[in-house]
């Protein structure tokens, strides 16, 4: 439905529909730098060792710095985009009637971009994407898709109250499709302590078919 090109969004393309295929070979990229619990990368590293694809292991530079590079790009534009909802339009300005999640997003993009820091940030954050989405690039070259786990940590109760920084830090995996600008899907991978773990698969850029053909090569399995 929302594929191919919008004439009012210069950031889309045209594109064929999605046909998925029946995978038979396949080389699948494994980071060498695993971030997160070891537990969860030893089920994720299980399941796909036992697919019968061909796994390697490659080196991916800088991923650890992708949360890092992820929220002051967020915060910045966020806080650049809802400068429209100021009340004259709407009737009520967005930090008025906005959640506690929105309003953290505006006031930190706001802190960013004060003056005294002239965008400082901001582009450092930039040249770090650009950093991660050339290892990226350069990963691709060796391997189909590269296969990680979809959050780091598992699952937490409602009992157990995560601070912000730490909320963030879950997201250590799965900012680094939106910072290298390609396609990711997430599927079950299976239960530890009886809790669910996602696998999350990531592509070429326009390689949608080939991850989601593989994804559900891997949810038949």
């Amino acid at each position: 439905m929302i594929k191919g090109r919008d004439e009012r969004d210069a950031t889309t393309f045209e594109s064929e529909n999605i046909k998925l295929e029946k995978i038979k070979k396949i080389v699948i990229g494994i980071p060498k730098l695993k971030l997160g619990e070891k537990k969860i990368w030893d089920l994720i590293l299980e399941k796909v060792k036992d697919s019968g694809f061909i796994v390697k292991e490659i080196d991916i530079k800088h991923i650890d710095l992708g949360v890092q590079t992820y929220y002051p790009i967020v915060f910045t534009e966020f806080f650049s985009g809802t400068r429209k909802f100021d009340g004259r339009r709407y009737g009520k300005k967005i930090e008025e009637v906005c959640g506690e999640e929105v309003l953290r997003r505006i006031l930190g993009g706001k802190e960013i971009t004060k003056a005294e820091f002239a965008g400082r940030y901001y582009r450092k954050a930039l040249s770090a994407k650009k950093l991660i989405a050339d290892e990226f690039e350069k990963a691709f070259k060796e391997v189909d898709v590269i296969i990680t786990p979809t959050m780091p940590l598992l699952p937490w109760g409602f009992d157990k109250k995560l601070s912000v920084e730490e909320e963030y830090a879950a997201d250590a995996l799965t900012c680094l499709a939106n910072i290298a600008g390609i396609p990711a899907v997430s599927i079950p991978a299976g239960k530890i302590e009886g809790l669910p773990v996602g696998m999350q698969i990531l592509g070429k850029r326009f390689n949608e078919n080939k991850i989601l053909s593989l994804a559900r090569e891997f949810e038949e399995k």
